[in-house]
Formats: structure tokens, sequence, C-alpha cells
């Protein structure tokens, strides 16, 4: 069996530390890869040497750098991870593909604008590298039984999407002059919305600072979307709340099915009070989960099945723009005064920047 060799760039909390603050395992990109009987992990990165030397000890890796230029040039990689911050994504990933690695797994969100995303996906597209973004319930084996039950249509037509990401920041202490909330979590929530219904035709939204004066990135936001598909959604966003809320609800014509927070389905019943005129919902049965794999292990094999396979993987580089591109139109609604925005957006710039630069946020 043939081995791909293997570099991670980052070597903080989803790249290597959350493995041993975890019940679940693998719960980290080294931790997924290690766990591959056809991947090895052989250099490492980070322009910190204490985090660096503490990857190498617990991945077994000698290969450390603090220079990616080097470690590209030295290690003949088939796989580079990025799990940097996202200002340093798009050269890193540019760097990557051009240097002749054949597939890329990136933190989300894949940038801080549709421009660098351009970039990235085009320096993948002329070096034939294959990008995947980690945007990790793609890879739920409990999202896609969901997934096959809507579509099969068992609980009718699929309605409405709302959806909540409150509180969700990774420490108490985070503060981000590049990401808030809606890049560095909901970026979640509109890439699984579109797993379920469909590319995103136009968004509704806001981006305000309500209470926390002491971000330089929005507090709260609120934004309706209308897909192709013809299904609506609302997703509500903030860092206010001291708890972490992260859900989406799917409304059908004959059922409802929440994932991750209060997690359940409920289908419609006659009412015995009022039989034939009436619907109740009552508990079901959510279908069992089409894989146990845990979701960042599917992710790091699912990148090196689309290289064998000549695929794209389940999150693309499309998709990872496509979620970006969301968030974008929720910055450029609240920079137009609210009014709604169609797809595609039309603006290559940082729209957090853009928001601060005319003192709209």
């Amino acid at each position: 069996m043939s081995h791909y060799r293997i570099g991670i760039i980052g070597c903080g909390r989803i790249a290597s530390t959350m493995e041993d603050q975890s019940d679940v395992h693998p719960a980290t990109i080294a931790g997924a890869f290690a766990a591959l009987p056809n991947a090895r992990i052989v250099a490492a990165c980070n322009r910190g040497t204490a985090a660096l030397h503490a990857f190498g000890t617990r991945w077994g890796v000698d290969a450390l750098y603090t220079d990616y230029r080097e470690m590209l040039a030295h290690e003949q990689l088939d796989i580079v991870a990025v799990a940097t911050h996202p200002p340093q994504h798009v050269d890193l990933v540019v760097a990557a593909a051009h240097a002749g690695v054949r597939g890329i797994f990136c933190e989300k969100p894949l940038a801080l604008s549709l421009a660098e995303c351009d970039a990235m996906i085009e320096a993948c597209r002329q070096n034939g590298t294959t990008l995947l973004v980690n945007c990790t319930r793609r890879w739920s084996g409990q999202y896609q039984a969901v997934k096959d039950l809507i579509t099969a249509g068992d609980l009718g037509r699929l309605l409405h999407i709302v959806a909540h990401c409150e509180g969700c920041k990774p420490t108490p202490e985070w503060v981000a002059e590049t990401e808030g909330p809606l890049l560095h979590d909901a970026v979640h929530t509109f890439d699984i919305l579109r797993f379920f219904a469909g590319d995103i035709t136009s968004i509704q939204g806001s981006a305000t600072r309500r209470i926390r004066r002491d971000l330089r990135v929005e507090d709260t936001s609120y934004a309706l979307v209308q897909f192709a598909s013809g299904v609506d959604g609302v997703v509500i966003t903030d860092e206010l709340s001291e708890y972490a809320r992260w859900d989406v609800e799917l409304q059908c014509e004959r059922g409802v099915v929440r994932l991750e927070w209060n997690t359940g389905l409920w289908h419609s019943e006659p009412d015995p009070f009022e039989a034939g005129t009436w619907w109740r919902l009552v508990p079901g049965e959510l279908p069992a989960p089409a894989w146990s794999e845990p979701s960042i292990q599917y992710a790091a094999r699912d990148l090196i099945e689309s290289l064998e396979q000549g695929r794209e993987p389940r999150c693309s580089g499309s998709d990872g723009r496509a979620a970006v591109e969301a968030i974008m139109a929720v910055y450029e609604s609240q920079r137009r005064g609210g009014v709604r925005v169609d797809l595609p957006v039309g603006v290559g710039e940082p729209m957090l920047e853009v928001l601060r630069r005319e003192g709209v946020l």
C-alpha cells in the first residue's frame, strides 16, 4: 500500500491539541490522517516553536519547520493541511498548489474575501490540486441520513430551515480583528444550509455591534435566506450568550427535524380531538447515521479518495467559497441598509474591513 505524505501547517487547536481534550477520536486534523492506514504525517510547520515541538512529540514527527516555504521545498508532500488563522490561508494554499501537492485540506473559512477564495481556487485549478474545505458536518453520518430522509420525501417537501449559531467562540477570551462570529462559526451554518437546500439566490441580513463594544466585529446578525430550490431560511448568529448553541431545524410538510441542540424528529399525525381537520406533531425516530466514522476522519479519507477517483470532495473549494459568499452577502446587505442582496455578490474585498472603513460597523 502506498502512503500519502502529509504536511500540516499550523499546530494549534484543530490541528492537534483538541485531540487530548475530546471524548471522540479522532478530533483533529493530525488525528484524522494518523488514523488512516495509507497516510503518514511526515512534516509540520508552525511559527511558534513551543507548539511546533509539542506537535512533533505528540505525533512522532521529526521534520519540523517554522517557514512553510522550506517545508514545501524539501518534503515532497502529497497533501498539505492548512490549519492556521484565516488571514494566512490564501498565501499558504496558493503556495502549496504551486509547489505541486496533490491535495489541500484547508480549515474553514476558506478565506476572508471572495477575491482570496478565487485566487486559491484558481491556483488549485492551474496545478491540478484538489481542494477540500473543512466544514465538518458535510461528513457527518447523522446529517447524511437526515438528508437522505428528506430527499426520499418521507416528511414531504422541505419548506423552511431555521438555524442558530450563538456563543460558539472557542474560548471565553476569543477576540478577532479579521473574523466575527459569522466567518468564524456561522460559516458552518451557511454551508450546511446549502447541503440541505442547495444554492442560495439571495440574502437580506444585518451585522451589527449591538452590545459588545469591546469587539471590532459584529456581535449580532440576522439573515433571511432564499434558495433556488424554493426553500427559505432564517439564520440567527450572535456572540452574546454565555452558552454555546448551534443547531439547524428542518421544517417539512409532514414533520420537523432538529440537529445538534435538542436533536430529534417529530412527524405529523391526526389529532384525536379533531381528527381529519387538525394535525399535531409527535416524537418520531431519527434515521440511523449513514456511517459511524468520525466526521473529521471521513473528511481526511474523502480527500485521499478524491485524489484516487478524480472527483471533488464532499466540501470542495467551490463549496467553501459559496459559504463565504453568503456571509459577504449578509455584510453587503448591512452596508446597503438592510436590503435584499442577490447572489453573486460581486464584491471581492473583505466586507468586514469595508464596513469598518465606511463606518457601518
